[in-house]
């Protein structure tokens, strides 16, 4: 007999139906509105940031207040509901019954479950279409080079089964080029992205403490993959995902700063292992062509122009010791430049964008958090470099033009040399938006 006043529904939500609670069926359900999270008898939004807990009275006077922590890009996103919109429910609490109740409708399967009922959220489903979106389109965009491409369609996914950094780096960074092409479905995307890269950084902080031959080839990789991912999330984020929203600050050289550190930290760490990464599954990346690549014309431009620029430096009025770090920064950049349109040399700008950070002093780095004149000059000639990567490689759109906004403001006196870089980036972006309208039309 039924029990007097029960009311049996299995119209419930499926987070109530996972925590074995009574629902009542609200849009949304008073249950999920007091925990915080998306209620499955609401449509989800992607473009909604999730819904916040609600606290009772009685329980916000009598608990400890703590200070906000800083909101971070992926807080501000619905994660949790993004890899899973539909949990999967408990087959006890399923509607079409328990396999072990009277009711199972498929009892010719029921004999073959090997352990009691349980929840399995159906995150591997995204993760998998991730890993296919890698091994079928997003490796390809990591370079131009056949052998490494291999490498990375092949090798890294086999090795990420026992380094799981390289994993989550593998499914962010196709996440995040997913973001860059789906617009429509861009800030569930970019979610996944950074819940797998910072899936990735955490692991990898841990196994950078204890570097060996084991992992040494899966670090150098993961390291590569993140600081690309980086250049990707940032670019995505400062120019698609109203930034005011998550992030107090977007200044091109904070974050340009932040991929810097990032290259030399996990740089010196790997730095004394690189005999072990040359004899492993990760070697092509780190060998050179044994025939010619295509010439890249922005490392003439830019070579032909430093004896310009230097005496500019040399005529400024400055402290020697700030003169003399300057002109060996200009020195780094003309050696790494001259490196990088080497006949042999294969993915030009991004050994250029990689390697010239690594030689430079560290007091350059503080200057330009400092915005002096001549950190930002020297900068943007590296946009330069930046900017002639964009049509390559989507992780480095809006890079450039970002940096030149900022660099433009210097002291009058400083303007004189940001004319060449800033007229040069013009000139590529417009050239590059002509480019784009025929192939539109083209392809219309």
């Amino acid at each position: 007999m039924p029990r007097l006043g029960h009311k049996k529904s299995r119209n419930g939500c499926q987070q109530c139906k996972t925590r074995h609670v009574k629902c009542d069926e609200n849009k949304p359900c008073s249950s999920c509105a007091r925990h915080g999270v998306q209620c499955s008898l609401v449509p989800w939004d992607p473009n909604a940031l999730p819904p916040q807990p609600v606290k009772s009275a009685a329980s916000s006077s009598t608990r400890v207040t703590r200070a906000p922590a800083q909101t971070s890009t992926v807080a501000a996103l619905p994660i949790e509901y993004v890899l899973n919109p539909s949990p999967a429910p408990t087959a006890g609490t399923s509607d079409t019954g328990s396999p072990h109740s009277q009711t199972d409708p498929f009892p010719y399967l029921t004999k073959f479950v090997n352990k009691c009922d349980t929840v399995q959220p159906n995150y591997w489903v995204r993760d998998l279409e991730l890993m296919h979106h890698w091994t079928t389109e997003a490796f390809n965009t990591v370079t131009e080079r056949d052998d490494i491409r291999d490498m990375w369609r092949l090798a890294a996914p086999k090795q990420a089964i026992n380094n799981t950094f390289l994993m989550h780096e593998i499914l962010a960074f196709s996440a995040l080029h997913l973001a860059y092409q789906q617009h429509d479905q861009r800030r569930a995307f970019y979610a996944l992205g950074i819940h797998h890269q910072d899936l990735a950084i955490r692991a990898m902080r841990k196994v950078l403490q204890n570097v060996s031959n084991d992992n040494v080839g899966a670090l150098f990789a993961t390291s590569t993959l993140v600081t690309l991912s980086v250049f990707g999330s940032t670019s995505l984020h400062a120019l698609y995902l109203n930034p005011s929203s998550t992030r107090p600050s977007q200044d091109p050289i904070e974050d340009i700063l932040d991929i810097f550190a990032l290259v030399h930290g996990v740089g010196g760490v790997l730095s004394s292992a690189q005999h072990s990464i040359k004899d492993g599954p990760f070697a092509p990346m780190t060998k050179l062509l044994p025939y010619e690549t295509p010439h890249q014309p922005v490392f003439d431009k830019v070579i032909d122009h430093l004896p310009d620029l230097i005496a500019f430096f040399e005529a400024q009025p400055m402290n020697e010791d700030m003169r003399e770090g300057y002109l060996d920064v200009l020195s780094a950049f003309r050696e790494k430049a001259a490196f990088s349109r080497q006949p042999c040399i294969d993915g030009r700008e991004i050994r250029f964008l990689f390697s010239w950070p690594l030689h430079i002093r560290p007091i350059f780095f503080t200057w330009l958090r400092q915005r002096n004149p001549g950190a930002l000059v020297i900068l943007m000639h590296y946009a330069v470099v930046l900017h002639a990567a964009e049509p390559m490689y989507w992780f480095m759109n809006g890079w450039a033009c970002r940096i030149m906004e900022t660099a433009e403001a210097v002291d009058p006196s400083w303007q004189p040399a940001l004319q060449w870089p800033s007229e040069l980036i013009k000139i590529q972006a417009q050239q590059q938006r002509q480019a784009q309208q025929r192939q539109e039309q083209s392809a219309s």
